[in-house]
């Protein structure tokens, strides 16, 4: 199609029907003065393809011989055939042969992928790539042009959220350098990447009308990084529910037009989540939206809004054409050539497992793994993971297995139990998952388990001469653990680990698979310790008090201590890093050391590298991730690791000038192992090449001249020389501390000795 000779031959009405979708997941597909508008399909999900949305689209109207009573069973029940009657399953049957041959003939159930938090913990940028490529494959399967959810990379900021595990990370560095290798990865497939939500969706609450309060910093320094990383390589890009700081999402021009198109220079096309626009459409499209979803909306507000002059003719057009360019690049996606129904699964299959043994954060372990050979374990409680949480990233699927079948597959049927105490008490190995539900629309209460978890696990504990536990955390996000981590021998965090989680975790338990992943999040000791805890809402006003302080920055400002910090996780193998020395290349740093692999087992380390600033002159976290390496080492072995990073992380953003500057002075530099809390000193950098608003001279304020003796003793020479009062310069310092040295003498030039001492001042 010959999209801008297209637009041109459309008319108004045209144009704002096609900014206004066809419906749930359908855009285009009606006839235009132009001619044929093809059809796009856009569909959740960034876990998996959405099996409610995918019959919404295939079945646009219910088969009139059905029985809707039946036919909501067969949904609900669809991969789970054993629960139909025989007359379910005869409309299962006609139902799935449709789907089939829609699919070019797969005849598999959709794949169910870890979310962002899990993939997150793998730390691990070609793990998120792969997983992106296969979820374009399914995408390309079902025909969808746009998928998504690709990733969500909202900030893990407060753990109630329903959506929490969504999100990749609570730093905003680690989010920004994952989260667009999904966006990646679902592209290099011809598939139409989605990144959502923007911004500052982090709460379920009240979510369609919430007003999030943020400073500027915070949104620059925390919730924005991650964003416009991924709006470098994705093709469409979805707004928020929630307003900032007074202004809904899909209608804030300063969201969508100065700091995305203008700032960013991104080019795709924006949509709304669905239902989100409720008040006019025509104005929400003059602030920068493209699209409004579900579909069929009412565009006659858009056309009344060209008439009335509140939406200009161009950024129609523009828009527009933005949707014509998209729908002829993803409109007419199928099943790649020789796709067949084996190798979809297997594709989709690695990719999962992949992530899962990647991603699986060991964050106890007493010595009692991995399994010996001859082990036997005792399941008390579920005996599978729940892979998914519920909403737009639900994933119903046959795919999913029990840990339960494949540790039977490793040990033997008669090594796993089920609900056997004797056998506990005679020296097996008890397993209890803890699963706790969450999702989209509603947060979670609390962070506590489960009473049953808790009450089974003291219950084993009072065992004498017992067998070891192992507690499993198959939850959204960090849950209080109540004092539980002293008692069992063993605690995994698998998050929502995706179809091939049992899998991965079997393969774990019994070291077939080292693991290898560290939290992208901070487990508190309780609720309240955590930096967003007094800033929940209540009604449909949220203030970010903590402001930059998110996740371990709020913890190690204000020196309370978490049950497992940001970066954590354990290995089989033991690692030692050593030998360590930096250097500057221009505004590159690196810092390389070595890495040894003290055990018998060959492993992964997660090695992340911190920035301390020494003497801040504005308010900064103790601590700010600027990189990391995730390398293999050989059992008994060493390897040289380089971890680099660019001057451009060590900036803060200064509301006052609105921009981002780097301070001078020295930075210290730390290299940690098992996150945050425990640190190895790696040297310190000193900046002198500062921004030039930061240099020591006219521009800086009282309170931090004050502060210098080598400076005050000179500007006093200069009050001597010029005949005016030094006192009098002390006063103004006293009274008016955040005033500019420039500000206060009117001619700074005149004051030659203090120039002179600001050109020689080395900050500390």
């Amino acid at each position: 199609m010959n999209t801008k000779k297209f637009l041109k031959a459309m008319t108004v009405e045209d144009k704002a029907r096609l900014l206004c979708g066809s419906s749930d997941f359908i855009i285009g597909g009606f006839q235009s003065a132009a001619g044929y508008v093809p059809e796009l399909s856009i569909q959740d999900g960034g876990t998996g393809i959405n099996h409610q949305h995918f019959f919404q689209r295939l079945f646009r109207e219910p088969p009139k011989d059905e029985d809707p009573v039946a036919g909501m069973h067969v949904f609900f029940n669809f991969y789970e055939p054993e629960k139909l009657t025989k007359k379910e399953k005869a409309i299962r049957d006609r139902i799935n042969a449709a789907m089939t041959e829609y699919r070019c003939g797969i005849d598999a159930a959709p794949g169910s992928y870890p979310p962002g938090i899990l993939l997150a913990s793998t730390w691990d940028k070609k793990t998120v790539y792969e997983t992106g490529k296969a979820l374009a494959m399914e995408a390309a399967v079902y025909r969808i042009g746009v998928l998504l959810g690709t990733p969500n990379c909202n900030i893990l900021r407060e753990p109630r959220n329903g959506r929490f595990f969504e999100g990749y990370s609570e730093d905003p560095f680690l989010a920004k350098t994952l989260a667009p290798e999904m966006c990646k990865g679902v592209e290099s497939q011809g598939i139409a990447s989605n990144v959502k939500h923007f911004a500052c969706n982090n709460l379920e609450i009240n979510r369609t009308n919430i007003d999030e309060l943020v400073s500027i910093r915070a949104l620059r320094e925390v919730y924005f990084p991650a964003f416009e990383a991924c709006s470098k390589v994705a093709t469409t890009l979805m707004s928020a529910y929630n307003s900032v700081n007074g202004t809904h999402c899909h209608e804030n021009p300063w969201l969508l037009k100065d700091v995305l198109r203008k700032e960013w220079g991104y080019k795709g096309v924006t949509m709304t989540d669905w239902g989100a626009c409720r008040e006019r459409a025509g104005d929400a499209e003059t602030a920068g939206q493209d699209l409004f979803m579900p579909g069929p909306f009412d565009p006659s507000d858009i056309v009344k809004a060209v008439k009335d002059g509140r939406l200009k003719i161009k950024d129609l057009d523009e828009a527009a054409l933005r949707l014509l360019e998209l729908i002829d690049r993803f409109g007419s996606v199928k099943a790649p050539e020789g796709l067949t129904t084996s190798k979809y699964v297997k594709t989709g299959d690695k990719a999962a497992y992949k992530a899962a043994c990647e991603g699986i954060v060991m964050l106890k372990n007493n010595g009692s793994l991995p399994l010996k050979k001859n082990a036997k374990v005792v399941f008390f409680g579920p005996d599978r993971f729940q892979d998914s949480g519920w909403g737009s990233a639900e994933v119903k699927t046959d795919r999913t297995t029990f840990l339960s079948k494949e540790l039977a597959a490793i040990l033997g049927e008669k090594h796993v139990l089920k609900d056997d105490i004797e056998a506990f008490r005679k020296g097996a190995t008890a397993i209890v998952i803890e699963t706790v539900n969450s999702g989209e629309s509603s947060d979670r209460p609390d962070l506590k388990m489960n009473k049953k978890t808790v009450s089974v696990i003291k219950k084993l504990a009072k065992n004498k001469g017992r067998g070891k536990i192992c507690l499993i955390l198959n939850v959204p996000g960090p849950v209080e653990l109540e004092g539980l981590e002293t008692v069992v021998d063993s605690v995994f965090a698998v998050f929502y680990p995706g179809m091939m989680g049992s899998k991965a975790m079997a393969d774990i338990l019994t070291g077939k698979v080292n693991p290898s992943g560290a939290l992208p999040c901070t487990f508190p000791v309780r609720y309240e310790d955590t930096p967003s805890y007094l800033c929940y809402p209540d009604n449909i006003t949220c203030n970010y008090g903590e402001g930059i302080y998110v996740g371990y920055k709020g913890y190690l400002k204000r020196g309370i201590k978490p049950l497992y910090p940001f970066g954590y996780g354990l290995s089989y193998s033991k690692f030692e890093a050593g030998d360590i020395f930096g250097k500057r290349k221009g505004n590159k740093f690196s810092v390389t050391f070595s890495l040894k692999n003290k055990s018998d087992m060959d492993g992964k380390a997660v090695v992340q590298l911190y920035v301390s600033k020494t003497k801040p002159r504005t308010a900064r976290a103790p601590l700010e991730l600027a990189g990391f390496a995730k390398p293999m080492v050989k059992a008994k072995s060493e390897t040289e690791v380089t971890i680099s990073f660019d001057k451009n992380e060590l900036a803060y953003f200064d509301e006052e000038l609105n921009k981002f500057l780097v301070e001078g002075g020295n930075y210290d530099l730390f290299l940690s192992l098992k996150g945050c809390e425990d640190l190895i000193p790696a040297g310190s950098i000193y900046i002198a090449d500062c921004s030039e608003e930061l240099k020591c001279g006219p521009m800086w304020k009282l309170n931090q001249i004050m502060g210098q003796k080598a400076l005050t003793d000179a500007i006093a020479k200069d009050c001597e020389a010029l005949g005016e009062p030094y006192m009098g310069f002390a006063m103004m310092a006293k009274w008016y501390p955040h005033q500019t040295f420039a500000e206060t003498v009117k001619t700074p030039e005149k004051y030659t000795e203090f120039l002179k001492a600001a050109s020689e001042f080395r900050e500390e």
